[in-house]
């Protein structure tokens, strides 16, 4: 069996993991779930059916699956919402703390069989404190027209080994997986960081066409929100290994890869991952698009 990674797209009920296999004789669930300490959000697990790989079509929400986490000591079902969509959210308020160990459990049916899957994460701590974030304007001369801009940071790593997923959001849209990164802290290990480029926000006509609103060219009031993931060590790897086995990082292209992804789902065949993520966020308002500085790092009239 191979298998090649499409597309994964992390947080939000019409985002989805796309998992593509070639000359499948069996169908995979296929599970993203993201748990984090932030009460303020709704926790969210994403199930879906994977698919052949020259297949053009959406792959199928898995619909009606009994899903819940467990923190050893009470179990937190959650709802799939909207009906048939295959995202399953949790209950309001709540989130994981720091230190302990959750447990993912889904019961579903797969091509007409029914299915127990588990998975385990331990939330780690926090390993970045982010307080500040600030944009400047790198592209073209004029909008309306494929623009760049960079996104710094300023925060405190803690002199701890730590792994990170970058999320970026503008106006409340996540940017989707394959426009994100994974780091680990070695370049700034248990120090000060100041006016870090840690993003790049390409916004072309084809990005705007594919996701809409995180694709926009920036305009006066947007919004960025950017939100440093610590992750465990296990969810870097994945990362690694599904871009590595992605078809759009093939040599050739559209070349089939082994399916080597690491996944902590067991039970039935299930590709994907369960990870369970301290998050420290900043947002920073838009003043002038065309701005050619970072503003909070050379101040000027």
């Amino acid at each position: 069996m191979l298998l090649t990674a499409a597309i994964v797209v992390l947080a939000g009920c019409n985002e989805k993991v796309d998992v593509h296999t070639k000359s499948m004789d069996r169908t995979f669930l296929v599970v993203e779930a993201m748990l984090t300490d932030r009460a303020d959000e709704p926790q969210k697990v994403t199930l879906s059916r994977s698919i052949d790989y020259f297949e053009k079509e959406v792959p199928a929400p898995v619909s009606g699956a009994e899903v819940k986490i467990s923190d050893g000591i009470s179990d937190y079902p959650f709802t799939e919402t909207p009906s048939g969509s295959g995202c399953y959210i949790g209950p309001e308020g709540f989130c994981g703390t720091p230190g302990t160990t959750y447990k993912l459990s889904v019961d579903a049916e797969i091509d007409s069989e029914k299915n127990h899957y588990e998975a385990e994460s331990t939330m780690v701590e926090r390993g970045f404190d982010l307080t500040d974030i600030d944009y400047m304007y790198g592209g073209n001369e004029k909008m309306n027209i494929d623009s760049l801009w960079l996104v710094a940071m300023w925060g405190k790593d803690y002199p701890i080994t730590s792994y990170y997923f970058l999320g970026i959001d503008l106006n409340g849209t996540r940017f989707p997986l394959e426009l994100s990164e994974v780091i680990d802290d070695k370049y700034f290990a248990g120090q000060d960081v100041v006016c870090f480029p840690v993003k790049t926000m390409s916004q072309t006509a084809m990005v705007q066409k594919q996701y809409g609103e995180c694709g926009k060219y920036l305009e006066r009031g947007d919004v960025i929100t950017f939100t440093v993931y610590s992750i465990p060590k296990e969810y870097f790897e994945f990362f690694m290994g599904f871009i590595s086995n992605s078809v759009g990082s093939a040599i050739p292209l559209l070349q089939s890869q082994p399916a080597n992804c690491p996944t902590n789902i067991k039970g039935g065949d299930a590709v994907g991952f369960f990870a369970a993520c301290s998050t420290s966020s900043a947002s920073v308002t838009i003043e002038d698009p065309m701005r050619p500085y970072y503003k909070k790092a050379l101040p000027l009239p």
